[in-house]
């Protein structure tokens, strides 16, 4: 099937980010422990509290971890960032071995678009819970004499 220039630029400029911007690409809300939320960035990894600002409405989300995948751990293929120092998993169960495999190669296909899990949660009380899907935001660098 041919694609057109056009959609295939288009494609490509999707899979390009912004270096200091990640992407909200899903984020579910998960009682007693924040929002947990995929995304897509190019970064050498996302530090503890580090900030995400929506530049456009001025909120702010910080990262509390990276969520690893079980699958992944267990297939010795997740991808590790050395500033990532606090960490958690989530594990799945499949009824077959094939849906297993589907699973394991869609994760696979995630981080090689550099997508990740995180758990973030809401700067201030007072702002909208959850940032809005396809919403780029700002990180923010801190210096170690920042943290």
């Amino acid at each position: 099937m041919k694609m057109s220039f056009l959609k295939l630029l288009i494609r490509l400029m999707n899979k390009l980010m912004k270096s200091g911007f990640v992407k909200i690409i899903e984020c579910f809300n998960i009682t007693g422990m924040g929002l947990l939320t995929e995304l897509k960035h190019n970064e050498n990894g996302i530090s503890p509290n580090t900030e995400l600002t929506d530049v456009s409405t001025n909120e702010t989300w910080v990262v509390k971890k990276r969520v690893y995948h079980g699958i992944l751990i267990l297939d010795k293929s997740e991808k590790y960032f050395e500033c990532e120092t606090k960490s958690m998993h989530v594990d799945a169960v499949f009824k077959t071995q094939s849906e297993r495999k589907i699973a394991v190669d869609k994760e696979l296909d995630k981080r090689k678009n550099g997508i990740y899990l995180y758990l973030i949660k809401p700067e201030k009380k007072k702002q909208k819970l959850k940032p809005e899907i396809g919403t780029e935001l700002k990180i923010k660098i801190t210096t170690q004499q920042d943290a």
